[in-house]
């Protein structure tokens, strides 16, 4: 099937459409007993057999299917582009296709992540917004290829638009500036990738000066790294394992970006905040 036959949900305009099955109460139920993996059952076999079920859902259901993929992650508040309400932030966004909204959402910043966007616009599937109490999240369901070669999705989410961001308490106490590059992103998304997961940017409440954690390990191994000092390392994008790209803060600025290895402390990877980004989270399918 073409990646084109997911676009044609209602708002959306695509040049090719497809119409989605009804997902009747019934079918609801018997799906959520089938989405569950069985505990008795090899641990392989059910993570295989619940994959392929989801991504068919989506397939021949749509959106319906993803607000029933994630009904215990609040999808009763779930919005597809298209649907948004006049209080979310994307609003006037609504009668854009999901490559045209890409191409307008992250217009400012688009000549610095040129591979990330043709990724996102390519794969993705569905973009539909999210209302936690009095905030809004945006996700954009991506469409990629499982270590086995497997259909599946990604989700990137982002947070609201952040234009003035204060410093938060661990900048403050380590006397740090935000990052230009940082204030950037969160003019488009407060913290942007897998957030339920790893691999992604924190938003400006969770970036937190490495020293705070470090400095007290440190202390109590009497042992400190012999090239850098942890109050120079700004942590922004965890990858879930321990480790973390972090800014870097030197004299002339803190706009560089490394790699902090948490089994050696070593540093490695220097690159720039966005060439980063592009690099690392265009990498949308398994190896």
């Amino acid at each position: 099937m073409g990646l084109l036959s997911f676009f044609g949900c209602k708002g959306q305009q695509s040049d090719r459409t497809k119409s989605y099955e009804n997902l009747s109460d019934d079918l609801k139920s018997k799906y959520r007993v089938e989405l569950n993996r069985d505990s008795d059952e090899d641990f392989d076999k059910e993570f295989i057999r619940t994959t392929d079920l989801e991504f068919s859902l989506i397939d021949s259901y749509g959106f319906e299917a993803i607000k029933l993929i994630f009904e215990k992650r609040n999808s009763e508040h779930y919005y597809l582009l298209g649907n948004f309400p006049e209080d979310c932030p994307w609003f006037n966004m609504n009668g854009l296709s999901n490559q045209k909204f890409v191409d307008r959402n992250f217009k400012p910043i688009s000549s610095q992540i040129p591979t990330l966007l043709k990724s996102i616009k390519e794969r993705c599937l569905f973009i539909y917004a999210e209302q936690i109490d009095s905030k809004w999240h945006l996700h954009y369901m991506l469409k990629m290829k499982l270590y086995d070669d497997r259909d599946y999705y990604r989700v990137y989410t982002g947070g609201e638009p952040l234009s003035n961001p204060d410093l938060n308490s661990s900048l403050k106490k380590f006397e740090w500036t935000l990052p230009e590059d940082l204030k950037k992103i969160y003019a488009i998304h407060n913290g942007f990738g897998e957030i339920y997961d790893a691999n992604y940017i924190l938003n400006n409440n969770d970036i937190r000066v490495m020293g705070e954690m470090m400095n007290p390990i440190c202390k109590e191994q009497n042992s400190f790294p012999e090239d850098y000092k942890f109050d120079n390392l700004l942590e922004f994008f965890p990858d879930g394992t321990g480790n973390a790209q972090c800014f870097y803060r030197y004299e002339s600025g803190n706009n560089i970006t490394v790699d902090w290895d948490h089994e050696t402390w070593e540093l490695s990877n220097q690159s720039g905040f966005f060439d980063f980004i592009n690099q690392r989270m265009s990498e949308i399918d398994e190896e």
